[in-house]
């Protein structure tokens, strides 16, 4: 049978389920006014009816409530969902390691609860993993850089001194005390494991460090735009340009600690069946700081190497929708002031898989396939259900879903 996996950020979800307006928590208010509670209602109905119409077995969600108020996520889908998808969760002594009010959480259609099996990899499990493979010595325990937190060694961060990226979220106690040249997950990946026909699964759930931020980002932009630019707007720009590198050399060291994983199951593994889904802060190709500034994006650096292609990820919209010169193959849409010519529709939503589950033997080696063209970002069902708001602020989301259709040994026997 089958196995329909979605990912979708659904924008300040957790806000939603608070009754609180859809917005960073230091702005967030209790809605009480009833144009107000009549809209979060009807945010609610439609955010279920488009789970409803995907129909997914795996849902991802990011922005989902934070990890305290689960119990509000599980709440939804009993009632809002009449109890056919199931919250997992985890242990209470095994933390999610996330912090802040955007929890990453997995649902799973009720009915196939037995069949999947699914639960949570221990966060101890990922951090000997990535230990293990960031060693410059593999013999020396204990040695290698990533771990619950790493450092950050590149010549264009410089943090002293440079306005740093206001995180829209609230703070963990749980959370790692880092120097000015050091990072961690904010929102640590979350691995979802299950059994498919006797055989591991991991589904990897991210929600990677925003990439666009910072107070001087907008103006900077605009004044770099001057033909003739005063000290002010010089220095304003200077300012924004190291934030930014600032903020997308953090992105790829996340990146970098999400390959480490890859890499150990790959050690522990010949043809392990990984996905990777999310909100990844980062599309396909290069924007204006990778391109001038890094020379590199997040996403090539999860991908991997080709050069080792059975390890190198495939991407569930690779083959997805480039007829007559269109391109649906975005989430979200973004002007930036930065990149004026780049399109404002932009991928920030992925679901990349390892080359084991679309080889020509991947039913033998792992149990599962996906097919050509099984992948889709999810506007029509999208753009039909929220078809009831009169504006897209109050939409179900700000992100669309991004869908993949995966074959198991099951369908192969039907």
């Amino acid at each position: 049978m089958s196995i329909r996996l979605t990912t979708w950020n659904i924008a300040w979800f957790g806000q939603l389920l608070q009754g609180k307006t859809r917005t960073i928590p230091q702005r967030s208010k209790k809605v009480t006014s009833a144009a107000g509670k009549s809209l979060q209602e009807l945010q609610r109905k439609q955010i279920a009816e488009e789970i409803r119409r995907m129909d997914p077995d795996i849902l991802c969600i990011q922005e989902g409530p934070s990890t305290g108020n689960v119990d509000r996520l599980q709440s939804f889908c009993d009632d809002d969902l009449e109890g056919d998808w199931t919250v997992v969760t985890r242990d209470k002594r095994d933390k999610y390691l996330i912090s802040g009010s955007q929890g990453i959480f997995f649902i799973i259609k009720t009915a196939r609860m037995d069949e999947l099996q699914p639960r949570f990899l221990s966060q101890a499990a990922w951090i000997e993993a990535t230990e293990f493979e960031s060693r410059s010595d593999l013999s020396v325990d204990g040695s290698g850089e990533h771990q619950r937190k790493w450092p950050i060694i590149h010549p264009l961060f410089k943090p002293k001194g440079v306005q740093s990226l206001a995180e829209p979220e609230e703070e963990d106690e749980d959370a790692p005390k880092l120097n000015d040249r050091e990072h961690s997950h904010f929102r640590h990946p979350q691995v979802l494991v299950c059994d498919v026909d006797g055989r591991r699964v991991d589904f990897v759930g991210v929600h990677l460090k925003s990439k666009f931020g910072g107070n001087d980002y907008r103006a900077a932009g605009l004044a770099r735009r001057k033909e003739n630019k005063t000290p002010e707007d010089i220095a304003l720009i200077l300012r924004a340009e190291q934030t930014a590198v600032e903020a997308r050399i953090k992105l790829s060291t996340e990146t970098a600690n999400i390959r480490y994983y890859i890499e150990n199951r790959f050690r522990n593994e010949p043809e392990p069946a990984i996905f990777i889904l999310g909100d990844m802060n980062d599309g396909v190709g290069k924007e204006v700081f990778e391109r001038k500034y890094l020379f590199h994006d997040a996403i090539s650096n999860l991908q991997g190497d080709v050069f080792f292609a059975n390890r190198f990820l495939n991407h569930a919209l690779f083959d997805y929708s480039q007829q007559n010169g269109e391109n649906h193959r975005w989430t979200v849409t973004f002007f930036d002031v930065w990149d004026p010519a780049r399109a404002p529709e932009i991928l920030l939503d992925h679901i990349a898989f390892t080359q084991g589950v679309c080889s020509p033997n991947s039913l033998i080696e792992t149990g599962l396939c996906v097919l050509p063209k099984a992948g889709r970002v999810e506007h029509e069902i999208h753009n039909a259900v929220n078809a009831v708001f009169d504006s897209e602020d109050d939409h179900t989301s700000d992100h669309r879903p991004v869908t993949l259709d995966i074959q198991t040994s099951a369908d192969l026997v039907a």
